[in-house]
């Protein structure tokens, strides 16, 4: 099967068309919407299946009207793999399937399938992963080195459950002076009458490119991971774990659903049990290691990884074309 996909974020080209290569496909991938650059690629190339997802930095009015017009002009199998729900399913998701005209879409978010099945369209639960190949164990590196991590880009207005996972795994630490190094957008900007405490700059590293994370993870002895909701999981739960990081998290129903604390991960549900973790792991380093082992088996041998999403998405849209 030929697969065309179209984005430019190294978070999703890491992921998903490597994975259809896994299972088989060919695939090209496009970084920008460009209607002359489009219009020549369908024509030679005569996609099965193109494949889109989330809302990256090429998502403009202008170039998603184009994708919607090409989808239609060609009568192009368009799958759209909704990343943003359900935090921004209104904002971002709903404007980007009327643009674009998916046949399929695909949501992270388990309770927004009968929302999107009501609206007409072949809906299917399709949650994060891991790419073993990318997402695996990276060389220590003496920059990232700290005893807690945290990779995260700052709430734009702290509103969902991120606030409270940045309160019970951030606060206490940041707040008791422990060696915790943040790296991410918007940290400098943070508004502590939102999120409730104050952050000082000697914690904050910047940005960080997506491909360097894994050295991150790989150098620091535990990891924070905040959850966005309670229901779902965030990609860097699986990524962290991927690539044998010690994820410490929020005990969330997803979280719990998943993993067993104390085996693949270690979890927390106050400012309190934070503090007394860390103070524990933080001198347990073979146990760190087995925990991490556990988490890193656990994503790769138990359908976490993006070749196994692959396979959904081809199976899915074969079984609802009739092949």
């Amino acid at each position: 099967m030929k697969i065309l996909f179209i984005d430019v974020d190294p978070q999703y080209l890491l992921g998903l068309p490597p994975g259809f290569e896994k299972n088989g496909c060919e695939v090209k991938i496009l970084t920008d919407i460009v209607e002359e650059e489009l219009e020549q690629l369908l024509t030679e190339y005569h996609p099965d299946l193109v494949v889109t997802t989330g809302w990256t930095k090429i998502h403009t009015d202008s170039r998603l009207k184009i994708l919607g017009d090409m989808v239609e002009k060609y009568q192009l199998t368009h799958a759209y793999w909704a990343t943003e729900d359900p935090r921004w399913t209104d904002d971002w998701s709903l404007p980007y399937i009327k643009a674009t005209k998916p046949e399929y879409i695909f949501t992270i978010d388990r309770e927004s399938v009968a929302f999107y099945q009501q609206l007409g369209f072949k809906a299917y639960y399709l949650p994060w992963a891991c790419n073993p190949e990318f997402h695996r164990p990276a060389e220590p590196m003496e920059k990232y080195k700290c005893d807690i991590a945290l990779v995260a880009t700052a709430g734009i207005t702290w509103s969902s459950y991120r606030r409270d996972s940045a309160r019970i795994l951030l606060k206490p630490l940041v707040e008791r002076g422990y060696d915790v190094s943040i790296w991410g957008k918007r940290w400098e900007n943070l508004d502590p009458d939102i999120v409730g405490f104050n952050v000082d700059a000697r914690h904050l590293r910047g940005k960080l490119s997506y491909q360097e994370t894994n050295h991150v993870y790989s150098s620091a002895k535990i990891i924070l991971g905040f959850q966005n909701v309670t229901t779902e999981l965030t990609s860097r739960t699986y990524e962290v774990m991927g690539a044998r990081g010690f994820l410490l998290a929020p005990a969330t129903p997803a979280v719990l659903e998943k993993f067993n604390p104390g085996k693949h991960l270690a979890v927390t549900q106050s400012e309190e049990e934070t503090l007394r973790l860390v103070d524990y792991y933080l001198n347990q380093e073979e146990k760190r290691k087995e925990i991490a082992l556990n988490g890193q088996r656990e994503v790769y041998f138990y359908h976490n990884t993006y070749s196994d999403r692959a396979a959904q998405i081809l199976t899915l849209t074969s079984l609802s074309r009739g092949k």
